[in-house]
């Protein structure tokens, strides 16, 4: 009976190995961005376009969108500057490209959040 335990554990570490491996390492970043308050998630969003030398005076809302190969995709909607998806990396890293550009580079499109419309004062 001994003989058959060790073989079968042996076997059950190696099953579960490959299922652990089909994680997405990028899903813990996007895990942890989505823990984070709006206007956190907004400040790191703008933080990714300006570094991927992108403009966006303001990032309205944000969505997530999903994964999309080993990336996880987000969108930021700015007040000027456009539209952007935001596809996060397994090492953390950020990849931003104008929601206008998808289609040509064969991306899945972005689904923009809705961005609430702020009432203003009547004087």
């Amino acid at each position: 009976m001994k003989v058959i335990a060790a073989p079968l554990a042996s076997l059950a570490l190696l099953i579960a190995v490959p299922a652990a491996a089909a994680v997405n390492p990028a899903q813990d970043y996007s895990d942890r961005l989505l823990k984070l308050s709006d206007i956190q998630q907004r400040a790191v969003m703008r933080r990714a376009i300006l570094d991927g030398v992108q403009y966006c005076k303001q990032v309205l809302a944000t969505s997530y969108q999903g994964s999309y190969k080993n990336l996880v995709m987000w969108t930021a909607h700015c007040a000027k500057g456009g539209d952007y998806a935001v596809y996060i990396g397994p090492d953390g890293s950020a990849q931003v490209r104008p929601c206008a550009d998808l289609a040509k580079l064969k991306l899945p499109l972005c689904r923009l959040p809705v961005v609430a419309s702020v009432a203003k004062p009547h004087r």
